[in-house]
């Protein structure tokens, strides 16, 4: 059972895409994934901090979630679609 607490945790992924090494224009994304800390470990996948932060949104610790469902939702994942994003936005890339 989850344990209601106020500890909160942020993991953020931060991506920088350059053309070249003196691009004058380098692109930025950070990916933010708020979570809340567990006063136990849950699951038994994922690595690191995995078991003991909470996903609020999916109601399981990170270490509990589909790697699918992980890949999809969590801060790397947010990042590289932000980057996809300006890539194609400001460099016109496909």
């Amino acid at each position: 059972m989850r344990q209601t607490n106020q500890r909160r945790a942020r993991f953020v992924s931060t991506l920088v895409a350059l053309r070249h090494a003196e691009d004058p224009e380098p692109l930025i994304s950070v990916g933010r994934w708020d979570l809340e800390l567990l006063h136990e470990p849950r699951g038994t996948g994922g690595f690191g901090y995995d078991p003991v932060v909470w996903v609020p949104t999916h109601g399981c610790s990170v270490a509990e979630l589909d790697a699918d469902v992980k890949n999809a939702i969590s801060h790397r994942a947010l990042a590289a679609r932000q980057m996809r994003a300006l890539m194609r936005e400001v460099w016109r890339l496909g």
